[in-house]
């Protein structure tokens, strides 16, 4: 027999095919753990675990529908939906809001530093302009048409189809025509402009600009910086530089790729083929929404769309995948740090949600962590799978919770000798009622195919998830 370590992934890769996938992550990530023990006869401590990802609440319910991004404000959260707009206290209570928030686009929330009362304006990017009070929406005709709108140093910047980028009067809401400028590096106009580490960023379709606060007299008060060398595929595509975030300014670039700023004309690119492979695949990328939160000391990354969501963590440099119960996308959308909460809106509802790192439910919906390996190779050589252990925290049932699925939960197991093109049954073993030790074993599971045997694992019950590795003792065929 050879005991034979069981390849699970650090970054989830499926592959363009599953014959090629290297592993999956899906609602779960990895994490590396501490270094400083000794290791005894040469085994050595797990170096990695799995965790389970956190969960979603309910933070306010909405009397409308169609959420439309959000923005805190002191200690009101402004939120748009449908064609209204609303605020939410820290407790979840909702107020509505007189006049109509035109269209049906995602808005992009911008305030200033006026005082004692902050100026509020958001834009709906093919609708226009609006005003926002605590009691009432308005069109903002001096805004004119933008697409986009941000904050910086005083200034609301707006930016422009035609590449215009125009700044307001300092913290106020009137506009002289004169304090604007062109980005013209590349035809295409501007998609959206945000302001990052002290400088404003104005994407277009193909290119970049950076500019710089250079306290200009007269005129535009920003001068350009350098030219990025790649631009934003939507106008929802970036982020990273929201308040509360790990500052890191991420974004889907027009070459499908994902790019992080550093302060170079040529970002970083971060993603892999598996995830561009996808991105290309998006016919319609206004789609393409990035966000972000922090959550049990990981600061995240997210792209979603109705076809898939991906995570990066900025802590492990490492990819995984969500999806909500039976969907395959995450229900979650635009992260707003506010009230010591990461909320969202919900695509399934009407209603705030936010992210808990004290639940192990999607809003009482199944949270399934589901891990699958790469394969256990000989190629070509066919293996007899005598055994295999898998190393799950245990005893993780909860006295006091659901009967039975958090008093005594389960993990499902599978197997595929065919590259994962088919899987076998799932077999349910115990993961041990509250504090009781427990031991996950599979044993005789047969011949390997000639591509090797990949695992997969699902947990499904509300309860704490941690994986801390898995081997198989293999024997090879001798016929």
């Amino acid at each position: 027999m050879t005991l034979t370590p069981i390849p699970f992934p650090l970054s989830s890769s499926p592959g363009a095919s599953s014959q090629e996938s290297a592993g999956r992550i899906i609602n779960g990530y990895a994490e590396p753990l501490g270094k400083d023990v000794l290791a005894k006869k040469g085994l050595a401590p797990p170096a990695v675990v799995w965790r389970k990802s956190p969960g979603l609440s309910l933070f306010g319910a909405s009397a409308n529908t169609g959420f439309r991004g959000g923005l805190l404000v002191g200690s009101s959260l402004y939120a748009a939906w449908g064609n209204k707009a609303s605020t939410f206290t820290s407790g979840g209570v909702e107020t509505a809001l007189t006049g109509t928030l035109n269209g049906t686009e995602k808005v992009f929330w911008a305030r200033n530093n006026k005082t004692p009362t902050p100026d509020v304006v958001c834009v709906a990017p093919g609708t226009g302009g609006f005003i926002v009070t605590s009691a009432a929406v308005s069109s903002w005709s001096a805004a004119g048409a933008p697409n986009s709108v941000s904050f910086m140093d005083s200034y609301f910047l707006l930016t422009y189809g035609d590449g215009t980028i125009q700044a307001s009067d300092q913290n106020a809401t009137t506009i002289n025509t004169l304090n604007k400028t062109t980005a013209q590096s590349k035809p295409g106009g501007l998609l959206r402009g945000l302001p990052f580490n002290g400088q404003f960023y104005a994407f277009g379709p193909t290119f970049g600009e950076v500019y710089n606060d250079t306290a200009n007299a007269t005129g535009f008060p920003f001068s350009r910086s350098y030219v990025l060398q790649r631009g934003l595929i939507g106008p929802y595509a970036v982020a990273g530089q929201e308040d509360g975030a790990e500052p890191s300014l991420i974004w889907v670039a027009d070459d499908n790729s994902v790019r992080q700023a550093n302060g170079t004309p040529n970002p970083l690119k971060i993603s892999p083929p598996d995830l561009e492979r996808l991105i290309a695949s998006i016919a319609d990328k206004t789609t393409l929404e990035a966000s972000v939160y922090v959550a049990q000391g990981h600061p995240k990354w997210v792209l979603t769309c109705p076809s898939f969501t991906w995570e990066f963590d900025l802590g492990s440099k490492k990819w995984n995948e969500k999806a909500s119960y039976q969907q395959t996308r995450w229900r979650a959308i635009s992260g707003i740090s506010a009230f010591g909460k990461w909320i969202t809106g919900d695509t399934q509802a009407g209603q705030l949600i936010y992210v808990d790192s004290a639940a192990y439910s999607d809003l009482g919906n199944p949270l399934v962590f589901q891990i699958e390996s790469g394969p256990v190779l000989n190629f070509p050589n066919r293996t007899r799978v005598a055994r295999a252990d898998f190393n799950f925290v245990v005893g993780v049932g909860q006295a006091t919770g659901q009967d039975p699925i958090a008093t005594d939960p389960s993990v499902g197991i599978a197997w595929s000798d065919d590259g994962g093109i088919t899987w076998s049954r799932e077999y349910v073993r115990k993961l041990g009622r509250q504090a009781t030790p427990q031991r996950i074993t599979m044993l005789r599971t047969g011949m390997t195919g000639v591509q090797g045997r990949r695992w997969r694992l699902k947990v499904s019950d509300p309860v704490y998830v941690a994986f801390l590795g898995a081997t198989q003792d293999t024997q090879l065929r001798n016929h």
